[in-house]
C-alpha cells in the first residue's frame, strides 16, 4: 500500500508539478555512482548487473533501451560512442564454478571491456570479456565480438570479422 502511495506521488510530482514526462535513467545511474561525463544519455530501461562504479561513460555517450551490462570488471564507453538497442556487454564468464565440470576446461574469467571514442555498436550486438573496440569503429547489428576491433573499421558477423576499413 505504501509503495502505491509513493508511486502515485512520484507520478504526480514529476509529471504534473514539474511538467517532466519521466526521470531519465541518466539521473538514476548518476545517483548510483556511475562515472559520467557531460551530456551522457542512459535509458532508464538499461540493466546493469554488478558494481555500478565500474561503468564509465565519457562525454556525449549514449546507452539505449534494452542493453544489458555485466559489470564485474571495468566497462568504459568513450566520447561520442553509442550502444544501440539490446546490446549485451559481458565482463565475466563463469560456467557455474565449482559445480560444473566444464569449469575445469573453461576457468572463471573476468576482464574489462573498453569502447574507445566515436564508436557505434549496432542493435543486439554481443561484446565478450576482454575486448577493446578502437576509435571510429562500427560494430554491425547482431555481431558477436570475441576479439579486439582495430580503429577505423567496420566489423560484422558471428564471430565478428573486419568487413571494411573506414
Amino acid at each position: 500500500m505504501l509503495f502505491l502511495i509513493i508511486t502515485r506521488f512520484y507520478i504526480y510530482f514529476f509529471r504534473v508539478l514539474l511538467k517532466m514526462p519521466f526521470i531519465s535513467g541518466t539521473f538514476c545511474f548518476r545517483k548510483l555512482h556511475v562515472n559520467m561525463g557531460n551530456n551522457v544519455r542512459i535509458s532508464k530501461y538499461v540493466d546493469l548487473l554488478g558494481d555500478y562504479s565500474l561503468l564509465t561513460c565519457a562525454d556525449n555517450s549514449e546507452i539505449n533501451p534494452g542493453c544489458f551490462l555485466l559489470a564485474k570488471d571495468r566497462i568504459v564507453l568513450g566520447e561520442n560512442s553509442t550502444l544501440a538497442y539490446k546490446v549485451v556487454i559481458l565482463t565475466s564468464a563463469n560456467p557455474n564454478y565449482p559445480y560444473n565440470e566444464l569449469s575445469k576446461i573453461y576457468p572463471k574469467m573476468t576482464k574489462p571491456v573498453i569502447i574507445e571514442n566515436d564508436v557505434w555498436v549496432g542493435a543486439c550486438a554481443i561484446i565478450l570479456p576482454g575486448v577493446r573496440i578502437g576509435e571510429h569503429s562500427v560494430v554491425a547489428a547482431g555481431s558477436v565480438v570475441t576479439k579486439d576491433v582495430p580503429s577505423h573499421t567496420m566489423v560484422a558477423g558471428c564471430p565478428a570479422r573486419v568487413m571494411k576499413y573506414i
